[in-house]
């Protein structure tokens, strides 16, 4: 019985301990799509947009590109 509610109570403090709050998403959030406004803005002074025109990723959409290079690495994809 003590087992039980012991490994109960790890469980629901492991649960809680990961659970990310609403600031932090807010803030992922707002980094991400900082990076892709980067993203877009990048690839409009090199002239690709809104079709890129260089391999590995010529004839794909621009914010689709940027999207998911700041899904990889929201913090550095497009940092100066």
């Amino acid at each position: 019985m003590i087992a039980k509610g012991t490994t109960f109570i790890l469980v629901i403090l492991l649960l809680t301990a990961c659970k990310k709050t609403e600031d932090q998403i807010k803030e992922e959030k707002a980094i991400y799509n900082e990076c892709v406004s980067n993203g877009v803005r990048y690839f409009r002074e090199i002239g690709s947009f809104p079709t890129l025109k260089t391999a590995p990723n010529k004839g794909r959409h621009a914010i689709t590109v940027a999207r998911e290079r700041c899904e990889r690495a929201p913090r550095t994809a497009f940092s100066s």
